[in-house]
């Protein structure tokens, strides 16, 4: 395990050229830049081209930047508000018994919606603003924060609980010192989710408004076959979902250490 994990990013290097080489052939034979964009090699067609425009043009610089800053900030809004009414919902349902069953077929219902279909049900709400983008970034991670964290609270281990109501551990001690302790996994990977889907929201809803945002951007960029800049800006937006994902990861390394040194022990 340990010699593996000193390699994971040579590994990863080496997939990535792989990608990139597979993606070249196929460009090739495919020979139809507005049906595959290449990876180099037939400006202004490539995405290298394209990446080469972000950069440097002024013009594409100031809309690249202006893109990526309002996506951000609309993920993040999102995330926050799912994060602050996902955690206490799922742990309320977890917990007491009537909240379950009044909430979980709703819970599931709202869940099991495809992420596209908010989008027009928010438009009417809001019309085509930033708080719309929001809204259906909070609407599509909450349910999955809320499913995790119910999750973790409802199987806590009773070899955990038993021996604080038998040492006299009353509601909010047992609430504090023992169910969300032991249910913190699950809640960081309710996070971990519910940040992934909070990107999905935003770029879907940016895409099918095409007014402000990075995925209005790769909308407008499609939309006028400008094919390699469109692809360069889907790579950057799976960079970001890394970078977010990875950022995630190594909170809840941080969260929960215990589970990890556990985890090792065994």
């Amino acid at each position: 395990m340990s010699a593996v994990y000193r390699y994971r990013f040579g590994i990863l290097a080496a997939t990535v050229v792989g990608f990139v080489l597979i993606w070249d052939a196929f460009a090739a034979l495919v020979h139809n830049p507005f049906a595959l964009a290449p990876p180099w090699g037939s400006a202004p067609y490539d995405v290298v081209y394209w990446f080469g425009q972000i950069t440097y043009n002024p013009q594409i610089h100031a809309l690249f930047v202006s893109s990526l800053s309002t996506t951000i900030v609309a993920i993040f809004e999102g995330f926050v508000l799912a994060t602050v009414v996902g955690i206490p919902v799922g742990f309320i349902m977890g917990r007491y018994i009537i909240a379950d069953y009044v909430l979980d077929p709703w819970v599931n219902a709202w869940y099991s919606i495809p992420a596209v279909a908010f989008v027009p049900l928010v438009m009417n709400w809001f019309g085509q603003s930033s708080i719309a983008t929001v809204l259906v970034a909070f609407l599509i991670a909450v349910f999955s924060i809320i499913i995790n964290v119910y999750e973790g609270v409802k199987n806590v281990s009773n070899s955990l609980v038993e021996p604080a109501m038998s040492f006299g551990a009353n509601q909010t001690q047992m609430i504090y010192k023992v169910i969300f302790p032991a249910s913190l996994p699950s809640i960081m990977v309710g996070l971990r989710i519910g940040i992934s889907r909070s990107i999905d929201g935003v770029i879907i809803a940016e895409m099918i408004f095409t007014v402000v945002g990075f995925g209005g951007m790769i909308f407008d960029a499609a939309d006028k076959l400008e094919l390699g800049l469109a692809v360069a800006l889907v790579i950057v937006l799976a960079i970001l979902s890394i970078a977010l994902n990875e950022m995630m990861k190594r909170l809840t390394k941080y969260v929960v250490a215990w589970k990890e040194s556990a985890a090792m022990a065994r």
